[in-house]
């Protein structure tokens, strides 16, 4: 049921009772959004909000504008799937083992495709990147950077653009976890070798061997980054609830 806008930031509201429509079915992919002038009497709202409404809806891949026809609820809104994952993070203490278990769930089967339909050029994009690690890591860094390029190279050699851009989202979401997890130098070099072996099973088109490969991966980062999350025991075994955040 829609209703009359009353908080103040009037567009915000606006986006937030569109995104309402498109959760309940109200709304499909393709399907036209009523003129500028038409959400404006719905909503109560000047056509200037509507209008700041419809930009931010753009932004999130939600919806599409066609010069001369009007807006549209985009066909495949990837982005909208991976943003509430960042919020879930800040709110929900839980979050990560569960985003981690996404990964488990999904990632393996990427690293299976990739093997499947990785080009010769794929396979030379990852030599080139896992190479790059190889040098930060060498250099004092923690490679960070390298590593989501290498996982965004996996994604693209799927040759499937929802899969590369799902990837691309859940390594902007975990960037900061990352970062944190490759602190020790030997994480840093776990990392390397792990994707070493996940390059290898792509080069060689082994389907099972590139997916058992990134499970293992994903499980040890897994452990890495939970274990950091925990707060720490005292000798008797309590733990130090200063720690707790």
């Amino acid at each position: 049921m829609l209703r009359a806008i009353r908080k103040t930031r009037i567009y915000e509201e606006v986006v937030s009772q569109i995104r309402d429509l498109l959760r309940e079915g109200r709304y499909k992919a393709g399907d036209q959004l009523p003129s500028e002038r038409e959400l404006a009497e719905t909503f109560k709202v000047s056509r200037t909000s509507v209008r700041e409404a419809l930009r931010a809806l753009e932004a999130q891949g939600l919806i599409e504008s066609r010069t001369g026809a009007g807006n549209f609820i985009a066909e495949l809104p990837v982005e909208s799937l991976v943003a509430p994952l960042a919020s879930l993070l800040l709110e929900e203490k839980d979050a990560l083992a569960d985003i981690f278990e996404m990964r488990k769930l999904i990632e393996p089967r990427i690293a299976s495709l990739a093997a499947e339909r990785a080009t010769k050029d794929d396979i030379e994009l990852m030599t080139k990147i896992l190479d790059k690690q190889r040098d930060a890591v060498a250099r004092g860094e923690t490679g960070v950077e390298a590593d989501a390029e290498l996982h965004y190279a996996i994604a693209r050699a799927t040759q499937n653009h929802a899969l590369e851009k799902l990837v691309t989202g859940l390594m902007d979401v975990l960037s900061h976890s990352r970062e944190e997890s490759l602190q020790p130098q030997d994480r840093r070099e776990a990392s390397i070798e792990s994707h070493s072996k996940i390059v290898a099973a792509i080069a060689e088109h082994n389907k099972a061997k590139a997916r058992e490969a990134m499970l293992k991966h994903i499980e040890r980062v897994e452990e890495n980054v939970l274990s950091a999350k925990k707060p720490p025991a005292y000798t008797d075994g309590s733990i130090d609830e200063r720690r707790i955040s």
